[in-house]
């Protein structure tokens, strides 16, 4: 029996996808996304015009083929090549001509009638079979004798995948590819491709953002118990954190139900129903309002200390609008651009799409106004505190230090720190991933502690209620004391330092 080995795939140039959560530099995993796209295009074209007349012997001492095997049945399907998108190009000399290429619609009879014809046509010279010249996607497999398994170092630009494993794919006796008993298509074994230690951290990570995301929503709903069930805190301001924060409430629930019931099951992934493309739409939608009521929160601190005399009412009219109605319309935007584009309607959207742009162009936007916000009002206080002020100018600083610590994941402006993601699988990306963990899942917990639970009119509420009814316990709070009635008028209370 011949041994298994392998064939060197031509070197080539490649870019590495980056699959990384929405919120995320949004706009450059889209960019990747295009290019390995185009690169998948090029490749396509280098295997068709390097291979399409080249017929491998296995007396060629560059390469082995082993006997065929039939695969079993049980082996995952989930496995299977991408969406076949890029085998209908248009070639010319090895060159594809890009205004011809329709990555969904059309299909690659003609191109496959011309390369099945001469494969035809060499088993009849040859009298022997030869499986036709094959792109699945991924690799590049040529014309191969029948009866026989090909093998090839796995892809490097697929995410998960380990480069120095080996895919296979076999030739029937028959002289055709072996297809996958469920979706009855050609199939590629690229099983042994997955680095499943990479899988089994990327899975403890899956865990991880659930239970940051879980404890971030017993956080948020805990704090908004508590806005709406003292009269004392019923303010603008308070409203305005209510909204944030029944926002982030969402986001952690739909979040939390994305991983469990779409990320953790391969097999709805595969089946692509509308429930979990709709799930995929209320995960982005909530993501959108989070933003824009972090910067409803940062404009209405600038009214307050800018503006001054601001009308409450109609202010909330518009934060509402703003914030719970407008990310609707673009959402709509962004569902019926990626229904009618084939390519990106697929797997329940849990791939990067180019229409992303929709969603990163208002989010950057509402972040670069919330970060001019955040350097406005720091310009304030530290206008107002010093030196001018009785209060040393220590104490100025530190009150816009403090200021600025908490802002910042009120606006969201840690997403800054993380422009870029380093290469998959290294020391440095395990902890890229870590550090995402706290940042993206524990944010509904740290706006909640920094905005409630250390909040100074909500805690003197609180001593008052224990103290009304456990007055044993609690430390009776100072006469005079103020409370959230003072919100709307005392810029420190406004900013909550």
């Amino acid at each position: 029996m011949t041994a298994v080995t392998h064939t060197e795939q031509p070197t080539m140039a490649t870019t590495s996808s980056d699959s990384e959560p929405l919120n995320l530099d949004v706009a450059s995993q889209a960019q990747t996304q295009d290019n390995l796209r185009i690169f998948l295009k090029h490749l396509y074209a280098e295997c068709v015009f390097r291979y399409q007349n080249v017929t491998y012997d296995t007396g060629d001492p560059s390469f082995s083929l082993g006997p065929a095997t039939d695969y079993d049945s049980d082996l995952p399907e989930n496995f299977s090549p991408v969406p076949r998108y890029l085998e209908n190009a248009a070639m010319n000399e090895g060159v594809i001509d890009m205004r011809s290429v329709d990555e969904e619609l059309a299909e690659k009879e003609e191109l496959m009638a011309t390369v099945v014809s001469a494969t035809m046509a060499t088993n009849q010279k040859e009298h022997r079979l030869f499986c036709p010249l094959n792109f699945d996607g991924y690799l590049c497999w040529p014309r191969t004798p029948a009866g026989t398994v090909l093998s090839q170092y796995c892809p490097d630009f697929v995410e998960g995948f380990n480069r120095k494993f080996l895919a296979h794919k076999t030739c029937l006796e028959n002289g055709s590819w072996y297809r996958h008993p469920v979706s009855n298509q050609t199939w590629s074994n690229y099983t042994n491709c997955v680095d499943y230690k990479d899988l089994e951290f990327r899975q403890f990570i899956n865990e991880l953002y659930v239970k940051g995301y879980a404890l971030s929503l017993l956080a948020l709903l805990i704090s908004i118990i508590i806005f709406l069930g003292f009269k004392s805190l019923r303010c603008t301001r308070i409203r305005i954190h209510v909204h944030l924060f029944a926002s982030l409430a969402c986001t952690c629930v739909a979040w939390i139900l994305w991983y469990r019931l779409v990320v953790e099951r391969s097999e709805t992934i595969a089946e692509n129903p509308l429930w979990c493309i709709g799930l995929h739409l209320v995960v982005h939608y909530f993501m959108l309002v989070n933003y824009f009521w972090m910067f409803c929160e940062g404009l209405h601190l600038h009214l307050v200390l800018v503006v001054v005399f601001v009308k409450d009412a109609i202010v909330m009219r518009w934060f509402i609008l703003i914030s719970w109605f407008l990310p609707i319309h673009i959402t709509i935007l962004y569902g019926l651009a990626r229904h009618f584009s084939t390519p990106d309607n697929k797997h329940c959207w849990i791939t990067d799409s180019l229409y992303l742009w929709i969603f990163s162009v208002p989010i950057t936007l509402s972040l670069l106004a919330s970060f001019i916000f955040l350097i406005n009002v720091l310009r304030v206080i530290v206008r107002k505190l010093h030196p001018q002020s009785a209060q040393p100018a220590p104490l100025a600083i530190r009150k816009a230090v403090r200021a600025t610590i908490i802002l910042v994941p009120l606006f969201g402006l840690q997403h800054f720190l993380l422009p870029y993601r380093p290469d998959a699988g290294t020391q440095l990306d395990h902890f890229y991933q870590m550090l995402s963990v706290v940042l993206v899942s524990l944010q509904g917990f740290v706006v909640s502690f920094l905005f409630c639970f250390a909040n100074h009119d909500v805690t003197f509420a609180v001593r008052t209620l224990l103290n009304k009814w456990l007055p044993s316990l609690v430390i009776a709070p100072p006469a005079g004391s103020n409370t959230g009635q003072m919100a709307t008028t005392t810029p420190s209370r406004e900013l909550g330092v």
